[in-house]
């Protein structure tokens, strides 16, 4: 009878030996399934947050390389003699060339790694946040100080211009061939001077060019002007020339119809050209043969002997005997 009651605890305590190990078992699997359910929970959101912060660096790096390699490359390229504060354009470049951090990413093992590659993507991410706003700030500072000397630059080259303009206007008046080209001169003059007032350097950079152009404009209607009237100062004195020479050729025309010759009365003079005279030289007396003597009807016998030394004037030297004279 005993035996029966020991045989029914025996089964008793085999079924709660039993049913202990099963909740001992169920315990186990769900605390290992707690276990596992945190472990996977602790690794999602370890990838969650270094996908998030890896969105954020990609962000920030677009903003940055946007700038880096537009405004900034741009401001760049602006020297120090093109800005009124050099120290710009040297904060800039130092900002420019900065050396990027190392690329870091989501693509690892465990939760811990997981966090490690976040932290190093949180501090990218930052480095770029700082750098973006430090590189803007170089870039406005560099273009600020373009954009002021570039403003002043306008202004006295305008200033110049419209100086020179209002020279042109005073010194051009009742000078040129057509004044229409100082009446546009003197209205732009008008324009430009409300401009250097302002602070568009555009508009006073354009407005020094056409005051410029219009000047020469001016120079040009001066010089026409000059030239036609030396070109009519030539042909007035063309035709003062040539009207001079024909009314001096009707004159020399009319002189010679009205002169007459005047009468003249000559009488030779005659003057005896002085002569010297040059007695001949003598020779010695030739003997004389007498002639045969002629009977002329009057009985006179004429001994015709010749006669010495004698000249063409009719002077003779030696015995001139030029008659025999018989009777007489």
């Amino acid at each position: 009878m005993n035996t029966n009651t020991g045989g029914k605890r025996t089964k008793r305590t085999i079924a709660v030996a039993a049913a202990a190990v099963v909740l001992v078992a169920l315990v186990a699997a769900g605390i290992g399934l707690a276990v596992r359910q945190r472990t996977s929970a602790r690794l999602a959101d370890a990838r969650g947050a270094c996908a998030q912060a890896s969105e954020t660096l990609r962000v920030a790096q677009n903003e940055y390389n946007t700038l880096h390699d537009g405004k900034a490359a741009e401001a760049v390229k602006i020297t120090g003699k093109q800005v009124e504060d050099e120290d710009t354009v040297t904060v800039l470049a130092a900002a420019y060339t900065e050396q990027t951090p190392d690329l870091a990413a989501c693509n690892v093992q465990g939760v811990d790694r997981l966090r490690e590659a976040t932290a190093r993507i949180d501090r990218n991410a930052a480095w770029y946040d700082t750098h973006t706003a430090d590189l803007a700030k170089a870039v406005d500072a560099v273009n600020e100080s373009y954009d002021a000397k570039t403003l002043k630059d306008a202004k006295e080259a305008l200033s110049k211009q419209l100086k020179a303009a209002q020279e042109k206007i005073k010194g051009t008046d009742g000078k040129v061939k057509d004044d229409k080209t100082r009446k546009d001169l003197k209205a732009m003059i008008d324009k430009a001077g409300k401009t250097k007032d302002g602070d568009d350097a555009n508009a006073m950079g354009e407005q020094a060019k056409q005051l410029k152009d219009l000047m020469g404009k001016v120079d040009a209607s001066v010089k026409a002007k000059a030239d036609a009237d030396r070109k009519a100062a030539e042909e007035q004195a063309r035709k003062e020339a040539e009207t001079q020479a024909a009314a001096q050729a009707q004159a020399n025309a009319q002189t010679q119809q009205q002169y007459v010759a005047p009468q003249q009365s000559y009488t030779p003079t005659y003057t005896a050209p002085q002569q010297t005279y040059t007695a001949p030289q003598q020779s010695a007396p030739q003997p004389v043969t007498p002639s045969t003597p002629s009977t002329g009807s009057g009985g006179m016998i004429f001994n015709t002997a010749p006669v010495l030394g004698c000249d063409e004037l009719g002077g003779c030297s030696g015995n001139y005997d030029g008659f025999n004279h018989n009777g007489f």
